[in-house]
């Protein structure tokens, strides 16, 4: 018998341990090792993502430095004129 075989449950009396089967023990450790690749593998991916982002940021910074400002005054089309016309002629009926 190995020690290693034996697990002491959470809650249970002092001293009482169940025997884990050792199929179920490599089963864990392959999972483990599984779910540790995976892990590694999406933190690749992510890095590549965080990265490509952060250079099609740059780029869009090259290529159009201006942006579009909102509340900037200008002068009114003439359909905001008119509209604003037809405001003010409903105000006085």
């Amino acid at each position: 018998m190995n020690i290693n075989d034996f697990v002491i449950l959470p809650g249970s009396k002092t001293g009482t341990s169940v025997r884990l089967k050792t199929r179920t023990v490599r089963e864990l450790q392959l999972e483990k090792v599984q779910l540790e690749t995976e892990t590694k593998e999406m933190e690749k991916k992510l890095q590549q993502l965080q990265s490509n982002m952060t250079r099609e940021k740059e780029e869009r910074k090259k290529l159009s430095p201006y942006h579009w400002k909102s509340g900037q005054a200008g002068p009114m089309t003439i359909q905001a004129q008119i509209f604003s016309q037809c405001k003010e002629n409903w105000k006085k009926v």
